[in-house]
């Protein structure tokens, strides 16, 4: 890590303590309940982004309507991917110095009240975090990450596991949420 990453990590970190917030009405729901589902990702690790891909169709045989977002460490996409109803991205460059954006994607995503949120970052991320944070989603889950408070419901994991543990135990947990 630069001098400058550890000028921004320091700025984002200043921004994101002072920012508050949305005012929000929490509510565990189970999965089979939800109605819409959102998730977000770092889409330029290639099992996540299949993993996410994967998640959304079984989510589709539930009727739930997705919404993800991906985001790639890239100041343009790949040419093999590109934005499709349910998946939209944002880039490094439409990032500002403190590592926020305010590009379309991302505040119709935040501005979305989803049933459930899904953070599925294994560890902490100083780009998705601005995202989570911001979300006014009654529900958000993900993995359990040192100093981050974002989340209302959380999975521990071990040392070596990773995003297909994560998914595992998410999936699980939110069925067995107020189950009938």
């Amino acid at each position: 890590m630069g001098v400058m990453d550890n000028i921004k990590r320091k700025l984002s970190d200043f921004s994101f303590q002072r920012k508050g917030s949305p005012n929000r009405e929490v509510k565990a729901i189970n999965i089979k309940h939800a109605q819409t589902v959102g998730i977000v990702y770092r889409a330029d690790n290639d099992e996540t982004k299949e993993l996410v891909e994967r998640y959304v169709k079984f989510l589709k045989e539930y009727k739930i309507r997705c919404k993800t977002l991906g985001y790639y460490n890239q100041d343009e996409l790949p040419r093999y991917v590109s934005p499709r109803l349910e998946f939209d991205y944002f880039l490094k460059k439409d990032l500002n110095w403190k590592l926020e954006t305010k590009i379309s994607e991302v505040l119709n995503f935040v501005q979305s009240e989803f049933d459930i949120l899904i953070d599925t970052t294994v560890e902490e991320d100083d780009v998705i975090r601005f995202v989570v944070k911001q979300s006014i989603a009654r529900f958000k889950v993900g993995g359990a990450k040192k100093g981050v408070e974002d989340l209302d419901f959380t999975i521990n994991l071990q040392q070596d596991e990773g995003i297909r543990q994560l998914m595992k135990g998410l999936d699980n947990y939110l069925h067995l949420i107020n189950k009938d």
